[in-house]
């Protein structure tokens, strides 16, 4: 069994993490180490988790290879979104301290949540891509969508 060191700051992410953060991959990863931090065996992580004892050995050789960036990321690509040049502005715009500006009123996020989701009606939204059919090319859909939008105006 190999040990691990964890310093105090460590110990605190890994707490707030296996709840918080907003993959839940990753708190399924925080949780492992969570456990490690404890001084658990891997068969009993593995036991614990229902994730394999090959899987466990393997976040904990992430953790020990790269620490935070390792376990939180995945290896996931994709098209990369053309509002990420502007993510700082969007996250600054849309933080409780922009709703302070706006109205003198300080809230903490899950005040604002509240009141948006509660008082003001709005929701999550899941979004997802429009299917296009096979016999189809995108041009297509993409017309008798516009055609079907104008009728209705």
């Amino acid at each position: 069994m190999r040990r691990f060191e964890f310093t105090e700051e460590e110990r605190e992410v890994i707490a707030r993490e296996r709840f918080e953060h907003p993959n839940p991959r990753a708190q399924r990863r925080m949780e492992i180490l969570w456990l490690k931090l404890h001084e658990e065996r891997h068969e009993r992580i593995a036991e614990l988790t229902g994730i394999g004892r090959r899987t466990v050995r393997r976040v904990l050789d992430a953790f020990a290879r790269g620490r935070w960036e390792a376990v939180r990321s995945f290896g996931e690509r994709g098209r990369t979104s053309s509002l990420q040049p502007h993510g700082e502005w969007l996250e600054r715009e849309f933080r409780c301290d922009r709703i302070h500006q706006l109205t003198g009123v300080r809230r903490r996020p899950t005040q604002v949540r509240s009141v948006l989701r509660e008082r003001l009606g709005l929701s999550w939204r899941k979004v997802a891509a429009v299917p296009v059919f096979p016999n189809k090319s995108v041009e297509e859909p993409t017309a008798t969508q516009a055609a079907f939008l104008k009728d209705r105006a």
